[in-house]
């Protein structure tokens, strides 16, 4: 190209005007565009056919029209044409090769089925589609995050055509991975953005939670409700910051499996659903299994997943009412009056019932003792006769002058020592306690063998127990043995006191009294359990005992400690004779001690938050009055003050609690029923 060096020469003026003349023709035509574009999209959006066709025609020469402009909104003229629903627009858009970007969800979101056949149609003609992004295209203007396809969108409007039409196309919701994964692919999403992985975890989950999903693509729609409900759950746990999400998912799960169970309609139904076996129809309709709604295994799981809105469902409960109370009919709808002598007349003959179960497992009184309400009776009524003959055995009533002549007194007179070395031989009380712990031990063994491993693991902790009560009892003896040699009155003889030491370590001695001691406590804790699991199975106590529950929860720990007081209690009554003199001479020096020092105050102020110190601690030993004064003011203001706390902080505690349990108390009280029923 020729260039003068001269800008005034008449060639470079030339040029300048040239280029001057083709900037203002390409801005013309740009302004030009800009209006075509204009109307292009307010005939979209009014819906114009035709103007739109014209401006379609007129976009085929190169530079006039973009007919994927987008508006300030970022839409574009079939964004509008979907969100007008007007089909033919859509059609004749699409006819026209326009990009349909992220137009499928938009059709999805105002779920217009029509329109998104349209566009799924025109997507497989075009060759677009397929089972992972499903022909979407996410730009800058997208409303809509990467990680969401037409079919996780489908699921999260619960939108049942979309969704079987998607379906049919083998579009695919994949699983996401386990939140503590460490592949490659979750390790490199953590490292560019954890929320963003974070929210498509919860998206996926969200549209795997939709009804109409789980309906068209489970093959097994409560199984699966409850597997994703507890999976939901224990996300919950994990991921604190989405919690209340995971939460309501797993409701939503619930909800579905209840909803499910709705629409059962007759016995048949509802024990192929809480059995459901592949053969559950055949076998209940043929009546193969005899027994087949006393298996309940969908029920059983029910109560393993916590899934307390499916157990507590009016269904299920008269179902497992029905099975509880089998062999008494017409026992509910009795009166009062029938009801009381028939559970005392069963209580009192439980050892009855029971001989004959174990001599004659097959006659019509061991059929009559294999109910399941019949069963309850006897193991509560086993339960209170173990509890009254523990209270015996604690009040130590003087058995030589109840049965004069027997075998008892006829020993210790024979051995007048006895008493002192190895204390009395045992009453017609401990020996019912004995037999009542062999039975105790028959069971689990029996036990052991049909639940292996868990049971293993029980009885090695049982094992350990009775070596903790072995080394404690032991550690006793040792004390007794120093408190005898060391009290003038009780070594008087101590050549008999050796003596008595050396055979309290005789292995049998030793192994009896552990053993009776740990059943014993044993016997108390898991009463203890037991009560408290039948508190459940009232319903009309209401919102009162879940209260309860709550604040048995929160101090468990302190139920631990109260435990092992009882057991040291219980272990240390039958030597109060020979600690008394040594306790009254350590209660004297500990009261002096209560305010020595800043430990002891501390420790003093802690115990008495639990009622255990008393205003004879701040006694001293000479008499200053006003000091005892000032001391016990001191501590009274304290005691006030640290009572108010505690209130606020209960307060504070139960009032979420106490509303939540006050809408869902009986949904509780149903499932922990069936919860102790099952167990």
């Amino acid at each position: 190209m020729f260039t003068d060096s001269n800008p005034g020469t008449p060639q470079r003026r030339y040029s300048v005007d040239n280029a001057l003349g083709a900037s203002m023709s390409s801005l013309a035509e740009a302004s030009d565009r800009i209006l075509h574009e204009k109307q292009f999209l307010l005939s979209a959006e009014r819906g114009d056919i035709g103007s739109v066709r014209k401006l379609l025609e007129l976009a085929k020469t190169p530079g006039t029209l973009n007919i994927n402009c987008v508006d300030p909104l970022g839409r574009s003229a079939l964004h509008i044409a979907v969100e007008n629903e007007n089909i033919e627009m859509i059609e004749l858009l699409l006819d026209n090769n326009i990009e349909t970007g992220d137009a499928i969800l938009y059709a999805i979101g105002e779920e217009n089925v029509e329109a998104v056949e349209i566009i799924l149609e025109h997507l497989e003609k075009i060759e677009k589609f397929n089972p992972e992004t499903q022909g979407v295209e996410i730009n800058e203007h997208s409303a809509f995050t990467p990680d969401i396809t037409p079919i996780i969108l489908a699921a999260h409007k619960d939108n049942y055509e979309c969704i079987k039409l998607f379906l049919d196309k083998k579009a695919t919701i994949p699983h996401p991975h386990d939140v503590r994964c460490c592949c490659k692919d979750c390790l490199h999403a953590k490292s560019e953005d954890s929320l963003c992985l974070s929210r498509s975890r919860i998206n996926a989950y969200r549209a795997l939670a939709s009804p109409s999903l789980i309906c068209l693509s489970a093959k097994d729609p409560i199984l699966y409700a409850f597997e994703l409900s507890y999976e939901l759950r224990r996300l919950s746990y994990i991921e604190n910051e989405f919690r209340s999400e995971y939460q309501e998912l797993s409701q939503k799960c619930q909800k579905f499996s209840v909803n499910m169970l709705d629409q059962v309609r007759g016995s048949k139904e509802l024990e192929i659903v809480l059995n459901h076996t592949t053969n559950a129809w055949e076998e209940v309709t043929q009546r193969k299994s005899l027994h087949l709604c006393h298996q309940l295994a969908r029920l059983k799981l029910a109560v393993q997943l916590r899934q307390k809105r499916f157990v507590a469902h009016p269904n299920c409960q008269q179902l497992l009412a029905a099975i509880f109370y089998e062999g008494i009919p017409g026992f509910r709808n009795r009166h009062i009056v029938f009801k009381v002598l028939f559970i005392i007349c069963v209580s009192i003959s439980f050892p009855i019932l029971s001989i004959v179960y174990i001599a004659a497992p097959k006659s019509s009184i061991a059929e009559f003792t294999r109910k399941p309400f019949i069963k309850f009776l006897c193991h509560s009524a086993s339960y209170c006769f173990f509890l009254f003959l523990l209270i015996l055995a604690s009040q130590r009533i003087n058995y030589d002058n109840i049965f004069r002549g027997s075998s008892t007194t006829q020993t210790a007179d024979l051995d007048p020592d006895r008493k002192e070395r190895r204390g009395p031989p045992p009453t017609p009380v401990e020996w019912a306690i004995l037999a009542w712990v062999i039975g105790r031990m028959v069971i689990d063994i029996l036990k052991f063998f049909l639940v292996y491993c868990l049971v293993l693991f029980a009885f090695a902790c049982g094992l350990n127990q009775l070596m903790w009560y072995y080394a404690a009892m032991r550690q006793q003896e040792c004390e007794q043995y120093k408190i005898m040699s060391n009290d003038p009155y009780l070594s008087r003889n101590p050549t008999k006191q050796m003596k008595s030491f050396e055979e309290s370590c005789d292995p049998k001695y030793r192994s009896c009294a552990s053993l009776y001691k740990s059943m014993e406590t044993l016997f108390w804790s898991s009463f203890g359990l037991i009560g408290l699991e039948n508190l459940d199975i009232v319903e009309q106590h209401g919102p009162t005992q879940w209260t309860g529950r709550t604040i048995f929860g929160s101090y468990c720990c302190c139920s631990i400690i109260v435990l092992l007081n009882m057991l040291i209690a219980m272990m240390s009554n039958s030597y109060e004779n020979i600690y008394s003199r040594s306790y009254l001479m350590h209660a004297t020096y500990s009261r002096i001690l209560t305010a020595c020092s800043l430990f002891n105050t501390v420790e003093t102020l802690f115990w008495a938050m639990f009622g255990l110190i008393d205003l004879s601690h701040f006694a001293l030993k000479e008499p200053h009055s006003i000091t005892e004064w000032t001391g016990k003011t001191i501590f009274g203001s304290y005691s006030c003050c640290s009572i108010i706390v505690l209130l606020n902080m209960l307060i504070a505690m139960m009032s979420n609690s106490f509303q939540y349990i006050s809408v869902s108390y009986s949904v509780l009280s149903r499932f922990h029923l069936k919860f102790t029923l099952i167990a």
